[in-house]
């Protein structure tokens, strides 16, 4: 008389058990890693725009005298003479100048922000400053796709307003 040695249905069963639940475990740590790097690319995202911005408007108030900043416009007086105005339309900040006239701000970002000026021409002996404060928000999707930053700069002129 010969015996096979097999499996038992419990056998099967519990061992395919472990195995649904290890495969469950791997999956949802591999999808909440995937949510963390489109959550880390958005932040990415949101920080290069910021910096961008930044940097382009500090350039050009730095080199040019400061007319007038209200919540939503700034309106610089370059040297050569152009004016140049900076304004928060519908999450786009658009440079408008005698010679271009256009967004700088990506498609993939909504912005919100005001200019503050103080100081512009008064008598007090003190330089104009500008603070800029934005809030940059990435478009996505998906919540995980989604990163907000705030960011606030203080400028000044370099040329003499004395």
């Amino acid at each position: 008389m010969r015996k096979f040695k097999a499996f038992t249905l419990i056998e099967l069963l519990v061992a395919m058990s472990i195995f649904i639940i290890v495969i469950m475990v791997v999956l949802g740590l591999f999808t909440a890693a995937i949510k963390t790097q489109r959550k880390a690319f958005a932040m990415q995202n949101a920080q290069e725009n910021a910096r961008f911005l930044m940097e382009f408007m500090a350039k050009e108030i730095r080199m040019s005298t400061i007319n007038s900043g209200t919540s939503t416009n700034l309106i610089l007086t370059r040297p050569d003479g152009s004016t140049v105005i900076y304004a928060i339309i519908g999450g786009k900040i658009e440079r408008t100048s005698s010679l271009s006239s256009g967004p700088i701000s990506s498609d993939e970002v909504y912005i919100t922000g005001t200019f503050y000026a103080e100081g512009v021409g008064s008598e007090d002996g003190l330089q104009p400053k500008l603070t800029i404060a934005l809030k940059i928000e990435t478009i996505g999707t998906k919540v995980e796709e989604r990163a907000e930053i705030n960011i606030q700069t203080t400028l000044c002129q370099r040329n003499l307003d004395l």
